[in-house]
């Protein structure tokens, strides 16, 4: 899973990002010229205290939390217009956005917007998505145009149908919607999986405070709270930067102090994980635990998928014991005994919490 960090000039990505990562990189902006675009990567562990009983009560040679790649990604400057393609590229690649809105009030610190305004901050990235998406659909309705015309390729039909689509989604990009408001079949989503529209992916809201302030309607407009319902969070960057480079004693004190349930990273990726649609499930032996991620709704078959290609391919059954119960009876034996543990086939819906052994068929070698 990646995630790319977003916002305009001085809104606090880098910071967003040293809370993540634990990092000291410098929160200075630097204006980059030409198609350069400076890119931060981190791949950062799933805090999950889940695994971290599992790892004890396993004692395995290595322990393997979930994880999750952030994109510290060049600021989008108002009025950009159309996007570098080396910035367009790297925007298309990620799962989703973590956009980071400033809300915080420090002078010393330059704000493209005059006067400040989150609401406004959000349509401004919101406004330029929509028209780099434009300019992919209208590229491809030309291509389809041309494609049409010349003939003696694909059928009309399929053409046809793609034209349908495209024309629908450049009416939709029109109006100023985000194409993720727009329900699309199983077809029509796997087509567009491959260009990378922006406003197709979801995208997860950080208000960059410097207040204690938990609603965020006293921060937005209605509507844009109405739009991002759950996918927003209060977020007192600054200090969350501090507390990371913080030991563990040192943090938990700071934390109590200014009354913060639980470290950014935590809370962040929770809400990364609500918004991606995304669960965990764990394998375990005496060789490694670990996390994996998994979309809610998949099937035992698709997470055996996860863990190896041959598994999915050989799959027989999944041994399944949920987590819950097997810290609240100790051991697999108390598992079995108490029909906690059970067998389920391909088609099982794996749930939050699983652990699975999955058996399988492995494939016959080939011969030389």
């Amino acid at each position: 899973m990646k995630l790319g960090i977003i916002g305009l000039p001085q809104c606090g990505k880098t910071t967003l990002f040293n809370v993540l990562t634990g990092g000291k990189k410098t929160t200075t902006y630097h204006i980059r010229g030409g198609s350069q675009v400076q890119i931060h990567t981190a791949v950062v562990d799933v805090p999950d205290h889940r695994v971290d009983w599992l790892s004890q009560h396993y004692c395995p040679k290595k322990t393997t939390y979930a994880k999750i790649t952030f994109q510290d990604i060049s600021s989008v400057e108002t009025n950009q217009g159309a996007f570098s393609p080396t910035l367009l590229h790297a925007l298309s690649q990620v799962q989703g956005f973590v956009h980071v809105v400033r809300t915080f009030q420090e002078q010393s610190v330059a704000n493209p917007l005059t006067p400040m305004d989150a609401t406004t901050a959000i349509s401004t990235i919101q406004n330029e998505f929509v028209l780099n998406d434009m300019i992919t659909v209208e590229r491809k309705l030309q291509g389809l145009k041309l494609e049409w015309s010349k003939g003696g390729g694909r059928d009309r039909i399929t053409i046809e149908r793609e034209q349908r689509l495209f024309t629908h989604l450049k009416t939709a990009l029109e109006d100023g919607q985000s194409l993720i408001e727009h329900e699309l079949s199983v077809e029509d989503s796997r087509l567009l999986s491959g260009f990378g529209l922006l406003t197709r992916k979801p995208m997860l809201l950080i208000l960059n405070s410097d207040e204690e302030e938990s609603n965020p309607e006293k921060i937005l407009d209605p509507e844009v709270v109405l739009t991002y319902k759950q996918n927003i969070l209060i977020f007192m960057g600054k200090l969350e930067m501090e507390i990371a480079q913080l030991d563990d004693k040192d943090a938990a004190l700071f934390r109590k102090e200014y009354s913060i349930s639980e470290p950014g990273l935590t809370r962040v990726i929770k809400r990364a994980y609500e918004m991606l649609g995304l669960h965990s499930f764990f394998t375990v032996s005496e060789d490694e635990v670990r996390a994996w991620p998994l979309r809610y709704g998949f099937s035992a078959i698709k997470a055996a998928g996860t863990i190896h290609s041959d598994m999915q391919a050989g799959f027989i059954r999944s041994e399944v014991m949920p987590f819950a119960n097997l810290q609240q009876l100790g051991s697999e034996a108390s598992m079995k005994s108490s029909g906690k543990w059970r067998l389920e086939g391909k088609n099982y819906v794996v749930q939050e919490g699983d652990i699975l052994r999955i058996r399988f068929s492995p494939p016959a070698q080939k011969q030389v």
